[in-house]
């Protein structure tokens, strides 16, 4: 992705001065103006009303826009496992045995089965007028959701400026991103248009020697870039609790950002009532606040089906005191209202990330066809900065000994590895 400006006759420049303690990345356009931030770019892509994005630059020296990983003499390799489906091909190779992929129907979007009323009709949506492609947060409906829907979480400052930086996400949005949609006068080079788009960089399922297939990067990623989505079949709590048991639960996934943000809020709630009674209100700290976000980030999206029994360490059981109140989900047509992906059959190359006890992407819950808070989309970003040819994995948010009698190695070797996911 960070390439195709530099076909197009841009430069991408990096200095390394005597006394310069940091390096320093710009671009110098085709027609030679040269541009020191981002910032600047955005603005002469607007103004010479360019069709490339601005998350196809960035000013990172450590990022190379033009690496590329290349593996010799692979045993076994595909040219596309998605066959042509993704905007650019996904690669497989095997170095290690002879061994392939098991065949799946690959998917770029996820399907309802018949007992899913998934209603995706833009009757339904809320869009936004914006004529400049939502520059101004302030001003666009959109964009104003992600914003307002931070007063969900009791007692957490509201960022003025949640949700996407310059197509980029640095950080979690635990009460979820409103992206632009059809219903918008917006268009496709929007600031708040990220997950709706192709895969924008270029992926490679590869056989690793102890965790089954993983996926890795063919070039560098910047801090904050969207991956892919995770998609398969949506079921029903019974038909996921079923399939589970009769074919396997390694690929489903809970639609739980409900639960999730309930269970933050029912938390802290509890948590200054009991206060309450004992001393003054406190305030949650910067330590409980990220704790908290560490956890939605971990756990609102992905989660197998077994974890939905899963004992979180950072949240406490007793509700002794407090009587929780009524939760969203009572106010749908049904008492079924639990949703699952199972990606077993169905899927896309977001099936295949590994876990990590130190990963390099997060989960996000974006909403962008329908705003039905049971239906987000599971989205992957990148942590930090990636190089070329690294594995790309998330936090499963396991809790060892969650499940008695049932061990799970794991495998990461990461620096941080707890050395079992259960």
């Amino acid at each position: 992705m960070l390439a195709i400006p530099l076909y197009f006759g841009f430069k991408r420049h990096t200095t390394n001065g005597y006394g310069v303690k940091k390096s320093i990345t710009y671009y110098e356009t085709p027609c030679g103006v040269s541009i020191q931030n981002i910032n600047e770019m955005l603005h002469y892509l607007v103004t010479t009303k360019s069709k490339m994005t601005i998350d196809q630059f960035d000013f990172n020296s450590s990022v190379n826009a033009l690496a590329k990983y290349h593996i010799l003499r692979p045993i076994k390799f595909l040219d596309d496992l998605s066959e042509g489906l993704e905007f650019r091909p996904i690669t497989c190779v095997n170095s290690i045995n002879d061994e392939l992929p098991q065949k799946i129907k690959y998917t770029i979007s996820r399907q309802a089965t018949a007992s899913v009323n998934l209603n995706v009709d833009t009757d339904f949506l809320c869009g936004c007028d914006c004529t400049d492609n939502c520059q101004d947060k302030s001003k666009c409906a959109c964009w104003q959701s992600t914003i307002n829907g931070q007063d969900n979480m009791p007692d957490l400052e509201k960022d003025p400026n949640a949700g996407y930086i310059y197509r980029r996400l640095y950080e979690n949005v635990p009460t979820g991103i409103y992206e632009c949609n059809q219903t918008c006068k917006c268009n496709s080079l929007c600031l708040n248009r990220v997950v709706q788009q192709p895969i924008p960089n270029n992926l490679q399922l590869f056989k690793t020697e102890k965790k089954g297939w993983g996926v890795r990067c063919l070039n560098d990623i910047p801090q904050g870039t969207f991956i892919c989505c995770y998609v398969g079949n949506i079921l029903t709590e019974t038909d996921a609790t079923e399939q589970g048991k009769n074919y396997g639960d390694e690929y489903l996934a809970d639609l739980d950002f409900i639960e999730v943000v309930e269970k933050c809020k029912e938390d802290y709630e509890e948590y200054a009532y009991s206060s309450e009674q004992n001393t003054k209100p406190q305030k949650q700290s910067k330590i409980t606040i990220d704790i908290l976000n560490k956890n939605l980030a971990s756990n609102n999206a992905l989660q197998v089906l077994e974890s939905r029994n899963l004992k979180h360490k950072y949240f406490s059981s007793n509700r002794n005191c407090y009587k929780p109140r009524k939760s969203v989900r009572n106010y749908y047509d049904n008492c079924n209202s639990m949703y699952t992906i199972n990606a077993k059959y169905n899927g896309n190359i977001g099936r295949y990330f590994n876990h990590s006890c130190n990963p390099n992407l997060f989960v996000q819950n974006v909403f962008v066809d329908t705003h039905d808070l049971r239906f987000p989309w599971i989205s992957y970003f990148s942590e930090q900065y990636i190089p070329a040819g690294t594995e790309l994995t998330w936090d499963y948010g396991y809790e060892i000994g969650s499940i008695p009698g049932k061990k799970v190695a794991c495998y990461c070797d990461s620096d941080k590895c707890k050395r079992r996911l259960l």
